[in-house]
């Protein structure tokens, strides 16, 4: 029973420490919603840019007002990436939070310190009416 009760402890303690870790961790996963919101309040702001990490192509097809654009797939995405200043905030969306879950990553890696990866991606940014920009 006292064995039981230690291992309980243990469990706690590491639980304890390591939460504040997982907490801080650069990548924030947010819907749509949360995005939407994002943008409205930090939108202009020199600490904030929203990332489009999605083909040339499909940026211009319609992308977020004031997104920037640097396509994952790029041979020169990672060269690209080391450009872009890491104590900045980034909102980073792809079509559906698969590639940009890989630019999450790599961004992560190269330690840019706030990133809040738009999981849902532009399909729902679409599907929910939301306003997007389109180049000709």
């Amino acid at each position: 029973m006292q064995r039981r009760s230690a291992i309980m402890w243990v469990f706690f303690v590491i639980l304890a420490v390591a939460t504040p870790a997982v907490a801080g961790l650069p990548v924030t996963n947010v819907t749509v919603g949360k995005a939407k919101k994002l943008i409205k309040e930090r939108a202009g702001k020199a600490d904030f840019v929203i990332l489009d990490v999605r083909t040339p192509d499909e940026f211009a097809e319609g992308h977020i007002n004031g997104a920037v654009n640097l396509d994952v797939q790029s041979r020169d995405f990672e060269k690209e990436l080391r450009k872009l200043d890491r104590e900045k905030s980034y909102l980073v969306y792809c079509r559906t939070g698969n590639r940009s879950r890989r630019a999450t990553i790599a961004m992560e890696a190269l330690g840019f310190r706030s990133i809040f990866h738009m999981t849902e991606g532009i399909v729902m940014w679409k599907q929910q009416n939301l306003p997007l920009i389109r180049q000709s």
